[in-house]
């Protein structure tokens, strides 16, 4: 692998998202979050088809579309219904069944599932109580996938994401 000019370019293409990962659940504004977010899921779409993942990198896909709608919540009538969430689960999961060449195809499915219902939530604190699962489930997607920046990026998600629990849980009770 570590000879293959493709692996080393995607998971150095994979180190871009994992910076701008670290900093997403940082801000406390859903609106940069998911602007954060939809840039970084480009990336990861680039990383995993060039990493020959196609689940991952067909998510990260579906993903970038349901980051620009969901950005539009509230400010949209037709992105505000709650059939947004429902339709971008179901096409994650089309997405994982053809593009599936093994059964870990099913972690980024559930992870996304997680994270479409976590940015569909307005509080910030939601949105990263459903993301903290699903970031999970990338992380052991990103191990099965052998994807150095993935697990990495997904670690630190996590640990941001805890980070900014025990801040804001602190702020608010002062």
């Amino acid at each position: 692998m570590l000879n293959n000019p493709i692996y080393i370019t995607a998971q150095i293409i994979g180190f871009i998202p994992m910076i701008i990962a670290f900093f997403t659940f940082l801000f406390n504004d859903r609106k940069k979050i998911i602007f954060s977010k939809a840039i970084s899921d480009l990336l990861w779409a680039v990383h995993f088809f060039m990493l020959g993942e196609p689940s991952g990198g067909a998510i990260n896909t579906v993903n970038v579309a349901r980051n620009l709608v969901f950005s539009q919540k509230g400010n949209k009538k037709w992105a505000s219904s709650a059939y947004i969430p429902v339709f971008f689960c179901i096409v994650s999961a089309v997405c994982t069944i053809l593009t599936q060449d093994s059964i870990k195809g099913i972690l980024p499915l559930v992870g996304s599932c997680l994270a479409i219902i976590g940015f569909w939530c307005t509080d910030p604190h939601n949105v990263r109580k459903f993301n903290l699962p699903g970031v999970t489930l990338w992380l052991i997607y990103g191990i099965l996938t052998l994807s150095i920046s993935s697990i990495i990026s997904n670690t630190l998600s996590i640990i941001s994401i805890i980070i900014t629990e025990i801040k804001y849980r602190k702020k608010s009770k002062a």
